[in-house]
């Protein structure tokens, strides 16, 4: 399959199985087809809403906090890197959205239970102000991010192995 964007449309020109898989990419999407027959099946992309939408069912669906990098695969063809960094800000600012320590975006509570993953590089908050006051106490007092990610690993993976014996 192969697809392609024009304008506010993706348009996806199937291969042998083709049509199956964009039939349920468009029910998984619920993403109005604008045309559609045998090789051919358009359809406009999601607005700002469906976006923010789309990006809480992602995490959801998955049932922990994605990456940047999950994100844009998932969302390839659909939302820009900018499109989705600007989604991803409004909705951290709304609070239905938490930026994890490590980087990644979970939804609200799931800060509580998650074990981040250990960073070659940490790239710069989306919302600095808002990781400041999640993230500022304990970083503050481990004098680093991968310092306070290392320690939040050992105390949250210590509990579990704890619940274990």
């Amino acid at each position: 399959m192969f697809r392609f964007i024009y304008g506010f449309c993706d348009i996806y020109i199937n291969g042998v199985n083709g049509m199956a898989l964009n039939k349920r990419r468009s029910e998984e999407r619920d993403l109005e087809v604008v045309y559609e027959d045998e090789d051919v099946v358009v359809m406009r992309a999601p607005d700002d809403e469906e976006l923010e939408r789309m990006v809480k069912d992602i995490i959801r669906r998955k049932g922990r906090p994605v990456t940047w990098k999950e994100l844009r695969k998932e969302l390839s063809g659909l939302a820009g890197e900018d499109r989705l960094r600007k989604v991803l800000v409004k909705l951290i600012e709304r609070d239905e959205i938490v930026e994890m320590i490590d980087g990644s975006f979970g939804l609200r509570g799931m800060e509580a239970s998650y074990v981040p993953r250990r960073l070659k590089k940490r790239v710069r908050p989306l919302v600095p102000r808002k990781f400041r006051t999640r993230w500022g106490p304990i970083v503050e007092s481990r004098g680093s991010i991968s310092a306070a990610i290392q320690y939040l690993r050992e105390a949250r993976l210590g509990k579990r192995a704890r619940r274990v014996n």
